[in-house]
């Protein structure tokens, strides 16, 4: 996700660019497409099941389930980035289950949200989840509290 200076969410300054530009442009087009079918606005073509931008419309399904969480934030930029990481979660977590019989010893799994600002301040990693899996990939240990203050 991006972040303005002025704290816009879903926005950023460029290097080299004196326009203030969208940020995460893949979630952006993912909510506009879910806001249209919410709303009643999808068009019904064959190009909604276009297979050209398979990474594009992985998004865009992963953000279906989200469709009301997102209608009734109170900033829907600023909840895209977790509801996209909710589903990613799921996948990612999905993925390590079934090759979970190739691991060894274990796996640190790491997950959050990745804040990108301008040029002239530090990116940032939001950690939501940091797990420690064993061999058949389940949690053994929750490592979060580990690395957050609370």
């Amino acid at each position: 996700v991006g972040m303005a200076a002025d704290g816009t969410v879903g926005k950023v300054e460029r290097s080299g660019i004196a326009l203030v530009d969208n940020c995460c442009g893949s979630a952006i087009a993912a909510s506009a497409y879910l806001r249209r079918i919410t709303d009643g606005g999808a068009e019904i073509t064959s190009t909604i099941q276009d297979f050209t931008d398979f990474q594009q419309n992985a998004v865009q399904e992963l953000i279906l389930p989200h469709g009301k969480r997102l209608a009734d934030a109170e900033d829907r930029m600023a909840e895209l980035p977790y509801a996209l990481y909710d589903s990613q979660d799921v996948l990612l977590r999905k993925i390590v289950s079934k090759g979970s019989l190739g691991i060894k010893r274990g796996l640190a799994l790491l997950g959050g949200i990745q804040i990108n600002t301008g040029p002239d301040t530090l990116d940032y990693f939001h950690p939501l989840s940091f797990d420690f899996m064993n061999y058949r990939g389940e949690i053994s240990e929750d490592m979060l509290p580990a690395i957050t203050k609370k």
